[in-house]
């Protein structure tokens, strides 16, 4: 029951979370909205080239920085914070590819999928690392022996993201 629960609460965070930063997408202008996500992506950008290392660099920051905030009992709360920053992130990419007219075909196969799989594994993380307070049972003691099976899971789901982009899309 409390395995089943947790998914349901990652997925809520989830589709929130898109839906937030496809609406914010259509809240500020165009020009910010593009600077915000080439911090992120530029393969987003139609007018950018985008680089294989950035996304990767991007994602690591996003591990690194949930991993620090959840070793200290007192920022532990802010990391499902980053996994939902991540998820936003997700939400206003989708909303300006779509709005750059790109192919829906090469949205549906190459964007959607691989990010959706991504934001999950990425929120998977958040929470193993920092439990939901309907999963806590012990304060101390966290489960981390599935975290490098889990993070080279979202490294490969990223390299084929990549390898698609790189040899079908661009």
């Amino acid at each position: 029951m409390f395995r089943s629960l947790s998914f349901i609460h990652l997925f809520v965070i989830l589709s929130i979370c898109y839906i937030g930063g496809a609406l914010l997408f259509r809240e500020i202008p165009m020009s910010a909205s593009k600077s915000l996500i080439s911090l992120f992506d530029q393969r987003v950008i139609m007018d950018m080239e985008g680089s294989i290392i950035k996304p990767l660099l991007v994602a690591i920051i996003f591990f690194v920085a949930a991993f620090l905030f959840s070793i200290n009992r007192r920022t532990r709360f802010t990391v499902l914070f980053i996994g939902a920053i991540k998820c936003v992130i997700f939400g206003m990419s989708s909303a300006m590819l779509l709005s750059q007219e790109m192919k829906l075909v090469a949205y549906s196969v190459w964007w959607f999928p691989f990010q959706f799989l991504s934001c999950f594994l990425f929120l998977t993380f958040c929470g193993i690392i920092s439990p939901p307070y309907f999963k806590r049972q012990s304060r101390n003691r966290r489960e981390l022996h599935v975290l490098p099976m889990l993070v080279g899971l979202f490294f490969i789901v990223q390299l084929v993201e990549m390898t698609l982009y790189h040899f079908f899309i661009r």
